[in-house]
């Protein structure tokens, strides 16, 4: 095992361990408790030692121990310092320098009242932090195989680099789209997903990771049976599609090339999540147009995307895309928006039956899901045309 692989094992292991919502209130305590000792220069060193002892998550332990930031520890070490003495009896020091000095204090007194002061704060901020960490933790928790789900998922993105990692999980955890897709069988049993503008293609890894522990028994007994599908993704940026290929290996076709004049195989199942408003409103019909043309008889188009009509919650998307488009340095990037009952007319005008959900569920966003499914094959249709066929 190379070097680099073996680090990113180590942060993983460090990243992943302990993550429990007791465990996690646990370290964040110990991490503030530490952070607001006066033992500065060796707080990561207290926190390794005193993780590994209680088997806490280490990274989350030091991380909490930020509490002592530059611009706050001159502070917290200036109130410590004045609890100790008023502990101790002693009075409280004067905040003018002149004073100050004349204040009859040795290095002795200095250190008891500061480490006094300080384990009774530190107590004080780990319980407070710590049943916020808890709360916290509880109610974002998911049930043990959704979690096992999300993890499994995520993990196939160690070799593509802990960013990607990182994300996938961010991204499993906080958008409510992909566990829907799967909880509320919106995909067809078998045949071929096509997934366009399928970034580090997400989906693809959540439906293997789902068959996967579907298999083992460790599946959601009240969720359908996971799909068991082909998949083939399209994506314009070439380091994400390669961050997709390095993560899904030969179990995925991943294409490198633009939407507008990309070629679309056959397909059971079209999803389009969060494109279509990056392009402009004739290249967004000509998309659906020839998506809808590649769907096969029953088949569904699935698209996400902001629902124009959706008031404040239309806004902060508005904003987070902006802010996004930003910091990937696309200055001119413009959007056109569309609210759920234009997307629903431009499907039904392709012949397709639409249904529209919400989806943005545990999120400001005003993000709606359109399932368009195509009319079945008409097996009266093939008679007739065999019975035309013999009388001619």
């Amino acid at each position: 095992m190379s070097r680099r692989k073996q680090l990113r094992e180590l942060l993983y292991r460090i990243r992943t361990e302990g993550l429990a919502p007791g465990e996690q209130a646990g370290a964040v305590a110990l991490g503030v408790f530490i952070g607001c000792s006066p033992f500065y220069g060796l707080h990561l060193a207290l926190c390794i030692l005193f993780a590994k002892l209680f088997r806490l998550n280490q990274g989350l332990t030091y991380l909490a121990a930020h509490i002592s930031l530059p611009g706050v520890w001159p502070l917290l070490v200036f109130a410590q310092l004045q609890l100790g003495r008023w502990l101790r009896g002693r009075p409280i020091l004067s905040i003018r320098p002149s004073e100050l000095k004349m204040a009859d204090i040795s290095l002795k007194q200095f250190g008891l009242d500061l480490l006094l002061g300080a384990t009774v704060v530190g107590a004080v901020l780990a319980v407070i932090f710590g049943l916020l960490t808890l709360w916290a933790a509880r109610k974002r928790r998911a049930h043990p195989d959704v979690e096992g789900l999300l993890e499994e998922a995520g993990r196939r993105y160690l070799d593509a680099g802990m960013f990607h990692w990182e994300f996938v999980r961010g991204k499993l955890r906080y958008d409510p789209l992909y566990f829907n897709l799967l909880r509320r069988g919106f995909l067809p049993p078998e045949g071929r997903l096509l997934d366009l503008g399928c970034g580090r293609g997400i989906l693809f890894s959540l439906l293997l990771a789902a068959r996967d522990r579907h298999a083992r028994g460790e599946y959601p007994k009240d969720w359908p049976p996971p799909p068991r599908l082909a998949f083939h993704g399209i994506e314009r940026g070439a380091k994400t599609a390669a961050a997709a290929r390095k993560a899904l290996g030969d179990e995925a076709v991943i294409v490198t090339a633009d939407l507008r004049d990309a070629a679309f195989p056959e397909t059971d199942a079209v999803v389009i999540l969060d494109v279509l408003h990056y392009l402009p409103a004739a290249a967004q019909a000509d998309l659906l147009d020839r998506a809808a043309k590649r769907l096969a008889p029953g088949g569904v188009l699935l698209i996400r995307d902001a629902d124009a009509a959706g008031g404040w919650r239309f806004t902060a998307t508005r904003i987070q895309e902006r802010t996004m488009s930003l910091l990937r340095m696309h200055w001119r990037q413009r959007f056109h928006y569309r609210n759920a009952a234009d997307w629903r007319e431009m499907l039904e005008d392709l012949g397709l039956t639409v249904d529209v959900q919400p989806m943005g569920m545990g999120t400001p966003y005003a993000n709606v899901l359109l399932a368009g499914r195509k009319p079945p094959q008409d097996p009266g249709k093939d008679l007739r045309r065999v019975n035309l066929d013999c009388s001619a």
